[in-house]
């Protein structure tokens, strides 16, 4: 094996791995954190109204 096939496959098998960990982090990582930061938001607003009263306008 040459050097060029050497390198090649090593930046073949990092593509990949680049790509499996992009794939990772748009189909499970952002959803996951956008659920919790939803839900977050949601309990901050829920303990605010439940401890202070609700806002009047």
């Amino acid at each position: 094996m040459t050097t060029e096939q050497i390198n090649k496959e090593t930046g073949e098998k990092k593509k990949r791995k680049e790509l499996k960990a992009l794939g990772f982090i748009i189909v499970v990582l952002f959803p996951v954190l956008s659920v919790f930061a939803i839900g977050g938001y949601g309990l901050i607003i829920w303990l605010i109204q439940a401890f202070g009263g609700v806002i009047p306008h």
